[in-house]
């Protein structure tokens, strides 16, 4: 029921420009999408290493020591880069708030960039997902179906960062503080890495213009490290073999 209950408002937008056959192709796709992630997790225990306890379950059926050896690198500062699929999600209305972010993002690639997190007891990425802006945990953010590519690049830098992030992890109503917002420059800012000249030019600043080794904007001694590819199309597409 909350699953139609959902998907009530995306119906009315979806039946003018598609129509009913269109619609319910959405509705089917995603319905689709849901079950198929939830047999997922119910039989994760087959899917992860097993070899230890705690090991994490990372959404594929393979690769998991490398996941892990990533997440074991990660610290607070590191930006991710993402690109949606967006027919692989769970809901019809995101996967129109996908089509529509992607339709009319203004650069040509990325989708969205995220932040990550690092305390005592997990890793956290804070992003932007099709226009929400949410903090979830690194494995079940890698266990999200929607995923067509996803790259991370190290902050490299002797400042202290994980000080300056955490009360925009650990506000609970960290929401309220991108409400009528760009993402872009409140997640620059809050790093402290920023040189002051730079600060009011952060709106000038696009996902591409981050996915580089130098940012000019960045103070003295920053700069971010080479790409890991943490996540592509051909992952998915081995994964359903």
């Amino acid at each position: 029921m909350n699953f139609i209950k959902n998907n009530i408002k995306p119906f009315l937008l979806t039946s003018s420009i598609f129509g009913i056959t269109g619609y319910s192709y959405l509705f089917y796709k995603a319905y689709q999408n849901k079950r198929e992630l939830q047999i997922k997790k119910e039989n994760e225990v087959e899917f992860k290493d097993n070899t230890r306890p705690q090991n994490q379950y990372f959404g594929l059926s393979y690769g998991f020591r490398a996941d892990q050896i990533v997440l074991d690198r990660l610290d607070s500062g590191d930006l991710i880069f993402m690109k949606f699929e967006c027919m692989e999600c769970i809901s019809v209305s995101d996967i129109i708030n996908c089509s529509y972010s992607q339709f009319t993002k203004p650069y040509p690639h990325y989708d969205s960039l995220g932040l990550i997190f690092r305390d005592n007891r997990n890793v956290y990425v804070l992003y932007d997902r099709f226009g929400e802006i949410v903090i979830e945990d690194y494995a079940e953010f890698l266990q999200n179906p929607f995923w067509n590519e996803i790259t991370i690049r190290k902050i490299i830098t002797k400042q202290e960062i994980h000080k300056n992030l955490k009360p925009l992890f650990y506000k609970e109503d960290y929401k309220q503080i991108f409400q009528n917002k760009s993402f872009i420059p409140i997640v620059l800012q809050s790093t402290g890495l920023i040189d002051q000249k730079y600060i009011n030019r952060l709106d000038e600043v696009y996902i591409e213009d981050l996915d580089v080794d130098d940012f000019p904007f960045f103070i003295n001694g920053t700069s971010l490290g080479p790409k890991i590819n943490v996540r592509t199309k051909r992952n998915k597409d081995l994964d359903a073999k």
